[in-house]
């Protein structure tokens, strides 16, 4: 098992089905539709609940899965009493989950284009 998704698996605990899920996902398009699903649990008062620039979350590719891993990753450490910390480091935790997976499965390819 990759070091890193050891060292990130206790996050599985907030959500373990879904995360199950994601670690049987067989490829990236799979981890995308997954993670848009996701987002489609959110509601408007959760998302009211984040930082401005999160509350349009949207996935139409890997890439973005990229994108706004780094972007939570990034967030301001300033504490605003209108956004519930909590709440964001579950969305990072969904979204970092999603991005390992995904390089465990370009990995696991690897190999295979190679020959």
């Amino acid at each position: 098992m990759d070091a890193v998704l050891d060292s990130t698996r206790g996050f599985e605990r907030s959500d373990p089905g879904w995360h199950c899920k994601l670690e049987s996902a067989d490829s990236a398009e799979e981890v995308v539709a997954l993670v848009r699903d996701y987002i489609a649990t959110l509601s408007p008062q959760h998302l009211g609940r984040l930082p401005d620039v999160f509350r349009s979350l949207r996935v139409k590719a890997e890439d973005d899965i990229e994108y706004w891993t780094y972007r939570l990753s990034q967030r301001p450490r300033q504490e605003d009493a209108m956004i519930d910390g909590e709440l964001m480091q579950e969305v990072f935790n969904h979204f970092l989950h999603a991005s390992l997976r995904i390089s465990q499965i370009r990995r696991a390819a690897a190999p295979a284009r190679g020959h």
